[in-house]
């Protein structure tokens, strides 16, 4: 495919100044001129060339590969390469490296070029005959059978499925893949039934400040929780609507030293009866009693330095004025109500800042590794890794040196800042700097020279409301 492919640098780099001329050029031209046929016509050209134009951009990627890695560019990896340099979603990075590991030149050690691992695929998208959701339907076909063929066979049913492509949707082609797979495993087990591996997925914070929970329970885990919900679940337990909700209305029938409560059955019959919730969401507030429970048991250890609790910041003028919303150190924003709430509970940490500034109303100092004190600071600070891009929460992250100690950085709260794993290592090896703004008190990250575009220094994933307001004083 790439044997006539030009090599020139002039030639490369005049094709790609023509390129952006044209791309340019029609986005000063209107389209109103032109008949239904021939706008059907125009659009159908665009498309092809957009085909044509992702194989490109999988061969350049290749041929960047093949001349560094993502760390000596200063990158954790490709993904985070590709989403800081151009300016693009994690998901559409790691899609983008992908469809280059798969349709891009493999480039080995002395110089030689191997063909795509789809070279098929590669050849119909560079000549615009199939789209990237073509692709994807091809890629996941030739999975599944990788169980039960050979590498010819997965090699000719590429061909095959490439040709279907040209002339039908990726949802045909899904489907004829399918009876291809099943005409090719006939003496095999038959049909694969997929297995659902048992894991709990939190989905994004919606803008009603509730998350969508997805996954499967293993049969052990759901015994639990249905005999859990059985007690904690049913009508007018653990009801937020009641202003001493009934949490255990039954004494435990298995501890002799529990007297019987004769009014224990009243008080929850007065309950339910005035309950209104409907079962989904009497679980709901089961399960949020029982993770309560837990914090409050003081059995789940430490993680990162500190007690497994809840860390919280929040502002002074919010607090005070009893609105607004407080951020978690796993990310999740809580109204100034509900965090009155979770605080009759539990002992957990708040932190209160100055309004709209970051700079800590209280700063402590100690030796090499930072206190409890200095972390809960950052925490409540940061709310996440401070480096642009990256989306790890408190959670996840270390406290690290703006300077590192090695160097004769100090150990201070106003020097500190949270940073992953990956990300602290890349502070002190791959060109990175960091320093806090001494008049936002925020973190600011300078990128290596080549992964440098401009872009803000500045996280802003944790701390949203930056990019909306107006910059109103440091006034508390």
């Amino acid at each position: 495919m790439l044997s006539g492919a030009v090599v020139d640098r002039e030639a490369v780099l005049a094709a790609v100044d023509a390129y952006a001329v044209a791309c340019e050029s029609l986005t000063a031209v209107g389209f109103t001129g032109f008949d239904t046929a021939e706008l059907l016509e125009l659009q159908s050209r665009r498309e092809h060339l957009a085909r044509i134009s992702a194989g490109v951009d999988h061969r350049i990627l290749a041929a960047l590969q093949g001349r560094a890695t993502a760390k000596e560019i200063g990158g954790k990896s490709w993904v985070d390469i590709l989403a800081l340099r151009l300016g693009i979603g994690q998901s559409a990075a790691k899609a983008r490296v992908r469809d280059a590991e798969d349709l891009g030149p493999r480039h080995i050690v002395g110089g030689q070029t191997l063909e795509p691992v789809l070279p098929g695929c590669a050849a119909a998208l560079a000549g615009g005959a199939i789209t990237l959701g073509h692709i994807e339907v091809i890629r996941e076909v030739l999975r599944k059978a990788q169980r039960y063929t050979s590498a010819p066979q997965r090699a000719a049913l590429e061909q095959q499925l490439v040709a279907l492509a040209a002339a039908n949707p990726p949802e045909t082609v899904k489907a004829a893949g399918g009876e291809l797979l099943y005409l090719l495993n006939q003496d095999g087990p038959g049909p694969d039934y997929p297995v659902h591996q048992p894991g709990l997925r939190l989905g994004p914070q919606d803008a009603d400040g509730n998350y969508r929970v997805s996954g499967h329970l293993d049969a052990e885990t759901a015994a639990y929780w249905k005999t859990i919900e059985s007690g904690w679940a049913a009508p007018g337990v653990n009801n937020p609507a009641d202003t001493t909700p009934i949490a255990n209305p039954v004494p435990n029938p298995l501890d002799p030293g529990t007297p019987d409560d004769p009014e224990a059955s009243q008080r929850l019959a007065e309950a339910a009866a005035r309950d209104t919730r409907t079962a989904a969401r009497r679980s709901h507030d089961a399960f949020k009693a029982l993770c309560r429970e837990m914090l409050m048991s003081k059995k789940l250890g430490r993680h990162g330095g500190l007690p497994v609790t809840v860390v919280i910041s929040t502002t002074l003028a919010e607090l005070e004025s009893r609105a607004g919303v407080a951020s978690t150190s796993s990310g999740v924003k809580i109204a100034i109500p509900d965090l009155m709430r979770l605080a009759a509970h539990a002992h957990h940490y708040f932190l209160l800042f100055a309004r709209h500034t970051a700079q800590p109303l209280y700063l402590g100092r100690t030796k090499r590794l930072a206190s409890p004190a200095q972390r809960l600071v950052a925490i409540a600070r940061d709310r996440g890794c401070t480096r642009p891009g990256c989306m790890a929460p408190a959670d996840h992250c270390q406290a690290n040196h703006t300077q590192d100690w090695s160097a004769g950085g100090h150990t201070d709260a106003d020097t500190l800042v949270l940073g992953c794993g990956p990300d602290n290592r890349l502070a002190y090896t791959s060109g990175w700097s960091t320093h806090i703004n001494p008049t936002t008190g925020r973190a600011e990250w300078t990128p290596p020279p080549l992964l440098d575009t401009g872009q803000d220094h500045t996280n802003h994933h944790f701390h949203p409301e930056e990019l909306l307001r107006k910059d109103d004083g440091d006034d508390p």
